[in-house]
């Protein structure tokens, strides 16, 4: 078990993916694959669940909640398609509240929710990407990456470590999850794509909302 120094922790480590994981349901939050998500937690229950998650293994998800959450009865289900990560580091507030970074790894499905804990979990299992036989992906990628740097020059955004990490991804669907992550659309269209289990029509709604003609969705 690892324990807090000077109050922070930083962890880096290998464990294998439970078969329950925390659930952490946002409103306003689509984690995903190799993003890092910084978070405050003051709620007590969510202080409970990174307490055990601190304690464990560190897995969680961060899932964005249904829209029309508010008008639910009882504790409000999120997306079961969300992402998953892994606390990276911790620092202890008073009153016992936490900044957490989360570190984003994948995508998992909720399959059933439990709920004997103060906070919601969830037995999940991984959702892999789908490739399509015969489709040039990696012609489609590029494409979507060149219309992503478009974007940037109309916008007038030079950005140089964002440009340097997009030529540094080393496959299409890491490419989809690094540009919708960083354009301004709305959280349940980052979700939309983020279920999208094929990556070519992952890539082809991206395509089409940078070449303008789903142009509504950028902010």
């Amino acid at each position: 078990m690892a324990e807090f120094s000077d109050d922070e922790l930083v962890y880096e480590d290998h464990s294998q993916l439970p078969d329950i994981m925390p659930i952490f349901p946002l409103p306003n939050v689509v984690l995903f694959p190799n993003a890092s998500l910084p978070l405050f937690i003051f709620e007590d229950r969510y202080k409970q669940m990174m307490r055990d998650c601190l304690e464990g293994d560190r897995y969680l998800s961060v899932a964005l909640l249904r829209k029309g959450w508010e008008q639910q009865s009882g504790a409000p289900r999120p997306h079961t398609i969300a992402g998953f990560g892994r606390i990276i580091r911790a620092t202890r507030q008073p009153n016992d509240c936490m900044d957490i970074v989360i570190q984003g790894m994948g995508r998992i499905e909720m399959m059933e929710f439990h709920d004997d804990r103060a906070y919601l979990r969830a037995s999940v299992n991984i959702v892999q990407p789908q490739y399509t036989p015969g489709e040039d992906i990696n012609a489609l990628a590029e494409t979507l990456r060149q219309r992503f740097l478009d974007l940037l020059d109309t916008r007038g955004i030079s950005a140089l470590e964002l440009r340097t990490s997009l030529k540094l991804l080393g496959s299409p669907i890491d490419l989809v999850f690094f540009i919708t992550s960083h354009l301004p659309l709305d959280n349940y269209v980052k979700q939309d794509i983020l279920e999208q289990l094929a990556v070519g029509e992952q890539i082809a709604q991206l395509n089409d909302i940078l070449s303008g003609s789903m142009g509504t969705h950028l902010n």
